[in-house]
């Protein structure tokens, strides 16, 4: 079967044009249509952005007060635990000749005795310089071992060591210095 198109070209040419503006006119109308969506949609999102913004203003504004308080409140903390610390401190120093004198005392050999003790305390660091007699080298030679090995003496030095010979027997005198530390 033949098929004969009597639908003339210009007619056929005319619906095409027309078909064609259809389709330009529909993408317009989309485009516009998407642009003013992203358009709405950022409008809306910068009008919600500055509703947030003037929120946060205020709470800021509310939370400022309490940030001004909680400044005061650190300021007087800091300050008590100066306080603290300074008691702390005078506390700390305060029996350091108690403790030494019991340190110094308690491995003390008898046959040793003291002419003259100086201290200075620095801090929590008692300077220390001794005169002192042995009638016993060894014992002597034992406290001042002793002395080096504990934790509490630091920096033992021991002076021009002397000999005194006498009827009671021999006088060992000897200047020492050291560093005493409470722990």
């Amino acid at each position: 079967m033949i098929k004969i198109n009597l639908i003339p070209a210009e007619y056929i040419d005319k619906m095409n044009h027309k078909m064609m503006v259809a389709k330009v006119v529909l993408a317009a109308i989309v485009i516009v249509a998407c642009v003013a969506f992203v358009s709405i949609w950022h409008a809306t999102k910068a009008t919600n952005l500055d509703a947030l913004l003037v929120k946060r203003k205020v709470e800021i504004k509310y939370l400022q007060k309490d940030l001004e308080k909680v400044n005061a409140i650190e300021a007087r903390i800091s300050e008590v635990e100066r306080y603290l610390s300074a008691i702390g401190q005078i506390t700390k120093t305060r029996f350091i000749y108690t403790h030494f004198m019991q340190d110094l005392l308690v491995d003390l050999p008898e046959t040793i005795w003291f002419t003259s003790i100086k201290t200075g305390l620095k801090g929590n660091v008692l300077d220390l310089s001794f005169a002192l007699n042995s009638r016993s080298a060894y014992d002597l030679a034992y406290w001042v071992n002793l002395l080096e090995s504990s934790e509490k003496y630091s920096e033992v030095e021991m002076g021009a060591f002397s000999i005194k010979k006498s009827d009671e027997g021999d006088t060992f005198t000897s200047p020492i210095k050291a560093k005493y530390t409470l722990k």
